[in-house]
């Protein structure tokens, strides 16, 4: 049973290394866009998200096993790597593997309104949070043309938040 939810708002994410991406904080989000040089496609991208952490519910730790990353990609942009860190430590990893065919892992299309299947994140054993949790996440350009214009209109991310249940 869920005793408090908390959320971050998506202009709240930070990228890891922003060359490469033109990055702009809206009022509904973080848009990520993939910049390039002509030919050259562009490098994969990490961001993170912190999410408010209580780690102390009546008189206990708190624990969590589900979060939400809401999320909305262009056609030539997907989620590949999802991350979930507590403090210094990553306690949760979900990794498409290029090849692997159809996977769970690879995050495309528009999941950025509401909480469904694709932007929630089920680890596989409840977690008692030590320090505060964290997003992180991995873009990766699909089938970009690197010809001009050196910014692909349909290469873009939009974070619009983030949360987790605890318990």
């Amino acid at each position: 049973m869920t005793k408090q939810a908390s959320w971050a708002h998506g202009n709240a994410v930070v990228t890891e290394l922003p060359s490469g991406l033109l990055v702009r904080h809206w009022g509904w989000g973080t848009e990520m866009q993939f910049t390039f040089s002509a030919g050259q496609s562009p490098p994969a991208a990490w961001a993170h998200i912190p999410i408010p952490t209580p780690v102390i519910i009546d008189d206990a730790r708190a624990k969590v096993r589900t979060l939400f990353l809401l999320y909305k990609t262009g056609q030539h942009a997907a989620i590949d790597s999802v991350h979930v860190f507590d403090g210094p430590n990553r306690i949760h990893a979900e990794d498409f593997v290029n090849g692997s065919g159809a996977s769970p892992f690879r995050r495309t299309g528009n999941h950025s309104t509401g909480i469904d299947g694709r932007n929630t994140i089920t680890l596989p054993t409840d977690h008692e949070v030590l320090w505060g949790l964290s997003i992180a996440f991995k873009m990766t350009p699909v089938a970009i043309s690197v010809s001009s214009p050196p910014v692909d209109p349909e290469g873009t991310v939009l974070i619009t938040a983030a949360g987790a249940d605890f318990f």
